[in-house]
């Protein structure tokens, strides 16, 4: 059956993750300790995990809303810190707003871009990610005519609903959709189970860890058009 369209995981699958995070991070935290010494004296420790563990068990659906989780521990962090209710609403709302600029500053694998816009020529583009990246910010919504995240959609990957969603927006069968991402169990097996056709970005050249499953896969950004012609 003919490919249609084509969706796409977004960290480490079109730009590693842990470079901007580890970036995002020592920069909110420095302006933290800048701004707000008693709440810097809290990072590094128990307390950061002890917050994250309760506002989870508290509201669960926060695994899904990851970009409102953070926001809520830069708050609860200031209030524990001994700072007042209106100054920790303010320091959260700054804080996350370093934190998402320098999230968003990904580097993409070479030929990332190239390729989307040599795909985009021949089938619909979309996206199914359970990370809070905002493509507007990083520049290539347009690429996309659909973007589905876990706050969007409040579930995250493997579970089929993220790709239901895409069922409905795109009005194909599931064979007629190829789902790309990095995760063997989140992109791969969750895409395959439900009838999509995967292909795994292998950017670490290693086996595929699950038994039983065979997999389309590519490390470079430029093979990934020629592979789809032949599925």
């Amino acid at each position: 059956m003919t490919i249609k369209s084509i969706s796409f995981d977004l960290d480490d699958t079109l730009w590693p993750l842990m470079p901007n995070i580890m970036e995002a991070e020592k920069t909110t935290n420095e302006w933290i300790k800048e701004n707000f010494p008693g709440t810097a004296v809290l990072l590094g420790k128990q307390d950061v995990i002890e917050i994250r563990d309760k506002l989870i068990k508290e509201d669960p659906n926060l695994m899904n809303q990851i970009s409102e989780l953070r926001k809520l521990m830069f708050y609860e962090l200031n209030i524990r810190a001994g700072y007042g209710k209106e100054e920790s609403k303010k320091m959260a709302e700054e804080a996350f707003e370093i934190y998402f600029k320098g999230r968003n500053a990904v580097t993409f694998y070479e030929g990332v871009i190239d390729t989307l816009k040599l795909l985009k020529n021949d089938y619909s583009l979309g996206v199914v990610t359970n990370g809070n990246a905002d493509l507007k910010v990083i520049g290539i919504d347009k690429l996309f005519d659909y973007i589905f995240s876990a706050a969007d959609l409040n579930a995250h990957k493997p579970d089929p609903v993220m790709f239901e969603a895409v069922i409905k927006k795109t009005g194909l069968d599931a064979k007629e959709i190829c789902h790309i991402g990095d995760h063997p169990i989140n992109d791969v097996k969750a895409s395959l189970d439900f009838g999509m056709t995967p292909i795994w970005f292998n950017n670490e050249k290693i086996d595929f860890p699950l038994e039983g499953i065979e997999v389309n896969e590519f490390s470079d950004w430029h093979s990934l058009p020629d592979l789809i012609k032949k599925l």
